[in-house]
């Protein structure tokens, strides 16, 4: 089957596919993308996801390409890579108030994140804090009952 599609077209109505891989960490940066929610990160998340990169062995290349690679799902997504002012202090652990900084900054309605303090905290000023996983099986039941 050949179709053009225009942006407001319904028709072939093609919806978006679950995420399927068994990462639910790369699910949720293809969630993202399909631009049903905002990524937003600080320069810090993304220096942190590099180091943590690095020390898994990955080499300077790949950690830049995946570094891009989230920084063009920031911008697919309608988000922000933004430098929030230091203002939360709810965690014990100084990197985890950076991130909360991020969603306050950002006002945003939910964190996803694999930390057990910051999961700790949720919710997090009315904002849930949810793991990976539970984002991507709540997406997958969103798109469920959308269709």
């Amino acid at each position: 089957m050949n179709a053009v599609v225009g942006p407001d077209s319904e028709y072939p109505r093609i919806h978006p596919v679950p995420p399927s891989s068994d990462n639910p960490s790369p699910d949720c940066l293809s969630i993202a993308f399909d631009g049903d929610y905002r990524l937003h990160v600080s320069p810090h998340i993304l220096r942190n996801v590099g180091r943590v990169l690095g020390q898994l062995g990955w080499s300077a290349e790949a950690i830049g390409d995946y570094l891009a690679l989230i920084s063009d799902v920031v911008d697919a997504s309608g988000g922000a890579v933004t430098d929030p002012p230091k203002a939360a202090h709810s965690s014990r652990d100084h990197e985890d108030n950076l991130i909360l900084d991020v969603v306050a900054a950002t006002d945003a309605d939910l964190l996803v994140s694999d930390d057990t303090d910051l999961t700790s905290l949720s919710p997090w000023r009315g904002v849930p804090i949810v793991r990976p996983h539970q984002f991507v099986q709540m997406v997958v039941r969103e798109r469920r009952h959308s269709i």
